[in-house]
């Protein structure tokens, strides 16, 4: 199985706000809100459940990890279509 681009982007917004960014009061919501953008953009409406990272308890569930995922597996069946 081959690990997609999505997949890597989201698992390395996973670990920054784990990690590093998320530590910081304030630092780790705006690393959110931009992660809702960028998914917002490549996911459309989908990307939107990334803003669950913005409640407290909710933001150590891996959502950009998995929403990478989608993005890779939409990528591959656009692929396999055309």
């Amino acid at each position: 199985m081959k690990i997609g681009k999505y997949a890597v982007i989201g698992f390395a917004l996973d670990v920054f706000d784990w990690v590093l960014i998320g530590l910081i009061p304030g630092v780790g919501d705006v690393a959110d809100v931009i992660a809702t953008v960028y998914w917002t953009r490549v996911l459309g409406v989908l990307g939107l459940i990334e803003a669950i990272e913005l409640i407290p308890v909710a933001d150590v569930l891996p959502f950009n990890t998995a929403l990478g995922m989608v993005a890779d597996g939409r990528a591959a069946t656009a692929r396999l279509a055309t």
